[in-house]
This record gives structure tokens, sequence and C-alpha cells, in this order.
């Protein structure tokens, strides 16, 4: 669960005309507790964390902005949380705190060799900013998760097999650190700093306030949706797995197993991605895909070829526009959903599942069970893995497929039994994954902590991370409950 305030007793009292003015001093807005927008802009993607009342959240609209927030923020001894696009997980972006929100330095400038993007660009926006250009980012499978956290956290997706993950095409970065400098960091500027930033997670070495990112030219995508019976669930799981293992980098693939949402409905595996090649290609890689699994799919849709930014925006938000695409509270058109309150196991799998292990992980997920609960994998590999361990901090280069539970409570206050029966389930699920597991990705933790999570998320790289936060912020300003230096 997320870190929790200390109490109000243990902070220092900040008086309201200390606040004010340093309001005053933005050129972005500071909404305080009794601020009629103070509920919607405490809000993360996760409604679990509404509760979480912060000492007030700072819409920063400049680098000078974010350095006079940090300045206050040491100045009065209160803690710091950075949010980008207010996906964490565990609730890290968000705490009895300053909550530094980037959300509005979402700027996309397109130079020469690299794009420049805000930490608040999400994807759904940087694919609409560069679709007339040509060019276009890594993105991950989630349209509003923004380049902040998804970059410095390593950035996985589809596009992962192919061109790496998106950290890998960061060449830049700059940074505001603890003592209010505003630093470059590149190859050949602060290469310790920029190597961190490369996988070593958001919140922990400063406050990134811009990217330059090494584009890609956009490919011609084809996108593909199938929906299979559970009854053999464990041969399909194992089938898909190995598929993608010996597949082409050009495939981008998920698969997760759904619960049923109506009375008289089944459990099904919904398998479903993009192709960076033709039509033919992707037909072709299913019916060899049902050969594999012994069943054929209940659904079948695949596209036509499409330009990179149109076939991810319809595989992320369907028919919304842009604008609609956004999350609810967050802009006059916008319809995009929140979550419920979530319980994840995840981890990092370096192999192919065996029929066994596949059988082991969906009795894990449970078909008797009727709660809202989901088994997902997402296909990794292909150019991510030709990067050696230590080149960038992002360690998983042995990373096959990103695996996990969820289990959610859709109840505004769940009782307690509601919540140990999640997590009783959840650490189960733990247990299906544990013999393929390699490792956990820091964009993706689990709610419930692992007993060694900085070996699981860092591996070889924890030590040389340690000693970049000892360099660049020795006073641990920049912290969450799992950054490195907690």
């Amino acid at each position: 669960m997320p870190e929790r305030a200390r109490g109000a007793d243990v902070l220092p009292a900040v008086r309201p005309a200390r606040w004010h003015r340093l309001g005053g001093r933005l050129a972005g807005d500071l909404v305080l507790p009794a601020d009629p927008a103070y509920d919607a802009a405490r809000r993360l993607q996760q409604m679990e964390f509404d509760r979480i009342a912060p000492l007030a959240v700072a819409y920063c609209a400049s680098t000078e902005d974010v350095r006079t927030c940090v300045g206050f923020a040491r100045e009065h001894g209160i803690p710091l949380r950075i949010r980008s696009g207010g996906h964490s997980h565990n609730g890290w972006s968000t705490g009895e705190a300053l909550v530094v929100d980037l959300s509005r330095m979402n700027a996309v400038s397109v130079g020469r060799d690299t794009v420049a993007l805000g930490p608040g660009t999400q994807s759904v926006d940087a694919l609409a900013a560069l679709r007339a250009y040509g060019r276009q980012i890594i993105t991950g499978t989630f349209p509003t998760v923004a380049a902040g956290g998804f970059l410095t956290g390593g950035g996985l997706g589809w596009q992962t097999r192919r061109f790496g993950v998106g950290s890998d095409r960061v060449a830049a970065a700059r940074v505001v650190l603890a003592d209010g400098r505003v630093v470059r960091c590149s190859a050949d500027e602060e290469p310790d700093l920029y190597w961190a930033l490369r996988g070593g997670g958001g919140g922990t070495f400063g406050i990134v306030v811009g990217f330059e990112v090494r584009p890609v030219d956009a490919p011609v995508l084809v996108r593909y949706d199938t929906v299979w019976d559970l009854d053999r669930g464990a041969e399909l799981v194992a089938a898909w797995q190995q598929w993608c293992v010996e597949g082409p980098d050009e495939l981008g693939s998920s698969l997760v197993v759904l619960p049923s949402f109506r009375p008289g409905d089944t459990p099904t595996i919904r398998i479903w991605g993009v192709h960076l090649g033709s039509r033919g290609d992707v037909e072709r890689g299913l019916a060899s895909l049902a050969h594999r699994a012994g069943t054929r799919p209940r659904t079948s849709t695949v596209g036509d070829p499409e330009p990179y930014p149109d076939a991810m925006h319809r595989s992320l938000c369907g028919d919304a526009t842009v604008a609609e695409c956004h999350r609810t509270g967050t802009g006059p058109e916008a319809k995009g959903h929140r979550h419920p309150m979530t319980l994840r196991t995840y981890r990092l799998t370096d192999r192919a599942m065996t029929g066994d292990e596949a059988a082991a992980a969906v009795a894990a997920w449970d078909p008797g069970l009727d709660q809202e609960r989901y088994l997902l994998f997402i296909a990794l590999g292909g150019q991510a893995n030709r990067v050696p361990r230590t080149e960038t901090a992002y360690v998983h280069r042995n990373a096959r497929f990103l695996a996990g539970y969820q289990y959610a409570i859709r109840a505004p206050q769940p009782g307690p039994d509601r919540i140990a029966e999640a997590r009783a389930w959840n650490d189960r699920a733990a247990a299906a994954l544990a013999p393929t597991a390699c490792g956990s990705y820091v964009n993706f933790p689990s709610t419930r902590p692992e007993p060694h999570w900085r070996t699981a998320f860092f591996g070889e790289n924890h030590p040389r991370l340690l000693d970049v936060k000892r360099r660049y912020d020795p006073e641990n300003v920049f912290r969450h409950p799992q950054s490195v230096g907690a």
C-alpha cells in the first residue's frame, strides 16, 4: 500500500501566508486544501488514493516553478512528491507533502535528430503531436501515462521488442537537483546521472523537466485483437509465450485472462497488440498460434495497415478523440476512466512457461472465483535484450515477459475481510510466478513490497545507483518508499 503520512504533528507547520506567497511566485497554480479545485487536484489514476491529502499541489508551468517548489520544501522541512501523469501504482506520486505536478510541462518540439518532450507529455498527446512529422517515440500501453515516470523507469510497451525500452532512446535530460541547480545530463555531461535516469525510477535523483529523445521513423502497424475461451487456458498461455519468444521483433503482444463481467458469461482470454508488418503476416501468425494451442479464437479481428500514430491511438483510445482520451476531470472533454482500488503482483520472467507452469499460473488466477481479477502478460525481449545489463540503469535485459495478477475492488470503502481476501489471492499468485521470475519492473511494483525489492528492481546496478544518489541527492530530498536510498 502507499506510504502513509507520518502525521501532521511531526511535520513542521507552514503558515498560510507562506503558502500564498509560494503561489504568488509560481507561473503555474498552487492548489491548497481549502480551494474548490483541491479534490480534483489530488486525484491519481487510482481511486484508492483519493483519501490521501497533500499539503498542496503545485501545477508547475516552468523549470523556475519547479526550482521554487524544491527550495520552498527544503526551507520549510516538508516532503516533496513528484507527479507527471499520476499513474504510480502504489501512490508514490502523492502523500502528505507538497506535490509537484508536471502535467502542464507537456510541450513537444521536433528537432533534426531528437524530439524535446516535457515530463508531463502523455502518450496520446505525443502520438498526435508527432503525426505530421512522420516520426514517433516509444510509448506504453495506456494513453495517459506521461513521459516523466515512463522514461525514468525504463519504459515498456508493444514497441519494446523492435526499438528497445523507452529509456534506451533518451539522448539527454534537464534536471532540477535538490540544491536548486539545473543540469543537463547526457553521455558527455553528468554521465552518471544520465545513466541513472534511464531505468533508476522517477522521483529519486532529481526532477526531470525536459527530455531529448531519439525518435524512430513512424512505421506502419497492423492491429489485431482476439478472444479465446478459457477451457484450454493453460495450453494457450504456454503456446502464446513460445509463439512470442520465437516470433520476430516486429511482434508486439499482450495476453490477459479476463473474468466474466455479466451473469451467464464465462471467463475468456484476450490476446491483442500490434505488428510492424503486413496483414497477411498477422493472419498467418495467429493461425500458427491457434495450431500450437490446439484451439481457435472465439473472435478475431485484424486491421488494415495504418500509420503508427493512428494504430496506437485506436489501440489505446478506440474511437475517442485526443481530448476525450484524457482522464475524466482533467479537461472539459475528457472521458478516460479511472481505476478502482487494485491489488497487484508483478514479476519479470526470463523464459516461456512450461505447460505445467502455465497451468499453475491459470489455476492461481482461479476460474472458480467471481471477483474482478486479471492475469496479464506483455511480451518483451528483442532489441531491448541486446543492450548490456549495466549500460543503463534498466538492468532487465534477459526479461521475456512482464507478468502480473490484479484484483480490483470497486466498493468505495471495502471492508477488512475483502482486502484480506485480495491480499491472500495476490500472495498465492506471486508463488505461481516464482519459478520463472527474474526480477521486477520499477514502474509496475507489487502492492505487497518484495523482501528484496532493491535487487528485484535494479539487480547488480543498485550499488552504482546508490553512489549516484549520494552524489546528487545526499539528503534524500527526492524519495518514496521504494526509491534508491530508501
